[in-house]
């Protein structure tokens, strides 16, 4: 169930899984400082895309951790190990976004960012 990324010649992504735009930009936190790196864009459970206000490493290795309600209210909390692997301007010339993988090195990581998505997806415009 792993995200790969695959440039061809054209340099179209080519992907495994389906991303995930949720209804809301939710906040990522640096577990190491609690500072917020950036906002949620989308998700898949093993990568996941920010926008943030400024540049950030690329290979940088972070310790994140995202918290969301749930459709209960009840507060959910999942925390994983994020590697930057691109970052570029965004359309808006203010924002940069970044795209970072994630590991997903056990059940209940997966099954948390399976809860998140059902809680704040975007619904399918099909």
């Amino acid at each position: 169930m792993a995200e790969r990324v695959k440039k061809g010649d054209a340099g179209s992504d080519q992907r495994r899984l389906r991303r995930h735009y949720l209804i809301y930009y939710l906040r990522v936190f640096d577990r190491q400082t609690g500072s917020v790196i950036g906002h949620l864009v989308d998700i898949t459970p093993n990568g996941i895309m920010i926008l943030r206000d400024s540049p950030i490493e690329i290979g940088g290795k972070y310790s994140l951790r995202l918290r969301w309600r749930n459709s209960v209210g009840r507060l959910q909390v999942v925390d994983f190990e994020g590697e930057c692997k691109w970052c570029r301007p965004d359309v808006n010339p203010d924002f940069y976004g970044a795209g970072f993988s994630v590991s997903a090195d056990s059940d209940a990581h997966v099954q948390a960012i399976s809860e998140l998505i059902a809680d704040l997806k975007m619904p399918d415009a099909e």
